[in-house]
């Protein structure tokens, strides 16, 4: 499309803001848009990384994103310039954007990635196992019941599974691994780059254990037995 504009999807720190790129520096104070899932986080890392966008910050997360993502299109249509973020970590990986990626692809827009902090390539970075292949699930169900119906598609699958978990049902998480896949080896990240920062490595069972009254956000790979 003749006079487009661009979309940047720009990873933004886990944790610890000083792993924000100049690049994603660059791009988020000169963007004509920021698409975030939540303006105050959005507002709150900008503060702590010294950045002062130029451009407007607008509303993207899971209940908007199909009605923003046809206002998005149009601003980019008009020519502007747009970066999209998370909350935390690289979009698209457990967090919105592929309605507005979608459009750009099919009205000929250019979407360019702009990599950083990720979770789950900072879990993978420093696990022991071999993670070749590598399945990632992103957030399995909240229910137990169907959780553990995801997880038995993969039974039989030679290689390892990363997913991500919340605060509230890690220890359930982790039951229905170990019910599904017993004995299986699993490294997990709690809180990554954060203060509070710890890692367990071993067998699925004693991760249940270890995750009894653990507070923060989790990524997990387990090697499937």
């Amino acid at each position: 499309m003749q006079n487009a504009g661009t979309l940047y999807s720009v990873a933004v720190p886990i944790g610890n803001s000083a792993d924000l790129s100049d690049r994603a520096k660059q791009i988020l104070s000169s963007a004509d848009f920021i698409a975030c899932e939540d303006t105050r986080k959005a507002t709150d890392l900008f503060r702590r990384s010294g950045i002062t966008p130029r451009g407007r910050l607008l509303v993207h997360n899971p209940f908007s994103e199909a009605k923003s993502a046809e206002g998005l299109i149009q601003l980019l249509k008009q020519g502007q310039t747009g970066a999209l973020i998370s909350d935390a970590g690289t979009p698209r990986l457990s967090d919105p954007g592929a309605r507005i990626l979608r459009l750009c692809y099919e009205n000929h827009i250019r979407s360019i990635p702009v990599p950083g902090p990720s979770a789950l390539t900072a879990l993978v970075s420093i696990t022991p196992f071999s993670v070749d292949p590598l399945l990632f699930l992103g957030f399995l169900s909240p229910k137990s019941g169907r959780r553990q119906n995801e997880l038995k598609k993969y039974a039989g699958f030679e290689g390892a599974i990363s997913c991500y978990e919340s605060v509230h049902r890690i220890e359930k998480c982790l039951g229905d691994i170990a019910l599904i896949f017993p004995g299986a080896e699993i490294l997990i990240g709690r809180e990554m780059t954060k203060t509070h920062e710890e890692f367990f490595y071993g067998k699925v069972e004693d991760a249940v254990l270890w995750a009894k009254g653990k507070q923060g956000e989790f990524a997990l790979i387990f090697k499937v037995p």
